[in-house]
């Protein structure tokens, strides 16, 4: 049974198929597109990464009325919902690594210089490291020592730098140069 579908976009779909099932690398160009997983994994780190902004405030004070006395309730809840965030955060930027290793990553985006694009290596990895030491240092100060909360601190200033940097790079690409930076971590490339 012939195809209807033009040759080129048969091609076409059938080299995206075999991208997707050779796990990202092949002989051809992969896709120039995040996955629909990889983009709402990314938001959702961005939206816990929010919620950690509040609720952080609550854990000193949690701390602080354990050599008092009792903790308010309210503050034990904030507390709980920074730990179950962060480990949140920890799954879905584990999940990202898995599915970059297993699927690769689309080419950077058309008219990126070399050195932005090495620019663009180093911030990916520092925002990963920061964001898989955050929750583990979280966890040693939570159930093993409080000694290393300082350290999760230092953490924390160090990702609202680099998330900003990242913001930044993205606005700076979307209406300075006007490449398709940032439309590639929202929404599918037409």
């Amino acid at each position: 049974m012939r195809s209807t579908m033009p040759r080129a976009q048969a091609t076409s779909s059938r080299s995206r198929l075999e991208w997707r099932r050779l796990g990202g690398r092949h002989r051809g160009s992969p896709p120039d597109e995040f996955p629909l997983a990889h983009r709402l994994m990314h938001w959702t780190v961005l939206v816990l990464c929010l919620v950690q902004v509040p609720t952080a405030w609550a854990i000193q004070r949690t701390h602080m009325a354990h050599l008092f006395m009792k903790p308010r309730p309210f503050d034990l809840f904030l507390h709980q919902v920074h730990a179950w965030s962060g480990w949140a955060i920890l799954g879905l930027v584990l999940a990202q690594l898995v599915m970059r290793l297993a699927y690769g990553r689309p080419p950077p985006a058309r008219g990126m210089s070399v050195v932005e694009r090495i620019i663009a290596a180093v911030m990916h990895v520092a925002l990963y490291a920061v964001l898989i030491a955050l929750p583990v240092t979280g966890t040693i100060a939570m159930y093993v020592t409080f000694r290393i909360a300082p350290v999760h601190s230092l953490l924390s200033w160090t990702l609202l730098v680099l998330v900003l940097l990242h913001a930044a790079a993205a606005l700076w690409h979307h209406f300075w140069r006007r490449d398709d930076v940032l439309w590639r971590m929202i929404r599918k490339p037409r």
